[in-house]
C-alpha cells in the first residue's frame, strides 16, 4: 500500500512538472509574439497610445486620452493642466531607436493644430508598456498606459 501511495504521489508531481513546463514554454512564446508585434508598431509608424493614468498613479476613467500616429498624421488628445491638449498634424518628426527597456520615441509636432505641444516622448516596452512626457506651453505632462494597433 504505501508504495501505491508513493507511486502515485510521484506519478502527480511528475505530471504538475510537466504542466508547469508547458505553461512556462507557452508565456515565454506569448512574450516573444508581443514583443514581435510592438516592434513592428513602432517600425512602421502605426499605433496609438492609450493613457491609462497619470505618472501621479490618477487613473484615466472618464475620458479617453490618447496619441495615434500613422505614417502621415498625428493625433492626440491628452489631459492637461489648462484643458484638454489637442493635436492635429500631418507635419512633424518622429525618430525612435531602440534602448535597454524597448523603444525610445520622440515626436515633434512642427505644424497643424498642436496646443502649444513642442515635443512628445515615449518609452516603451517590448511588452507595450508605455509611458510619456509632454512638453508644452501648458506645463510637462507625464502618463503611463499601452500601445496597439490603431482600430480602423
Amino acid at each position: 500500500m504505501k508504495n501505491l501511495s508513493k507511486l502515485l504521489l510521484v506519478l502527480t508531481l511528475g505530471i504538475w512538472g510537466l504542466n508547469t513546463a508547458k505553461a512556462q514554454s507557452a508565456l515565454k512564446a506569448d512574450k516573444a509574439e508581443k514583443a514581435t508585434e510592438v516592434k513592428n508598431l513602432v517600425n512602421n509608424k502605426d499605433f496609438v497610445f492609450e493613457a491609462t493614468n497619470t505618472k501621479g498613479k490618477t487613473p484615466l476613467t472618464y475620458h479617453k486620452y490618447n496619441v495615434a500616429i500613422s505614417k502621415d498624421t498625428l493625433v492626440a488628445n491628452l489631459p492637461g493642466n489648462k484643458g484638454p491638449l489637442k493635436i492635429s498634424s500631418t507635419d512633424y518628426a518622429y525618430s525612435e531607436w531602440r534602448s535597454k527597456a524597448g523603444y525610445e520615441i520622440t515626436i515633434k509636432p512642427k505644424a497643424g493644430v498642436t496646443s502649444d505641444v513642442k515635443q512628445i516622448r515615449m518609452e516603451v516596452t517590448p511588452q507595450g508598456h508605455a509611458s510619456v512626457r509632454v512638453n508644452s506651453g501648458h506645463g510637462p505632462l507625464s502618463l503611463n498606459g499601452y500601445i496597439k494597433q490603431e482600430d480602423y
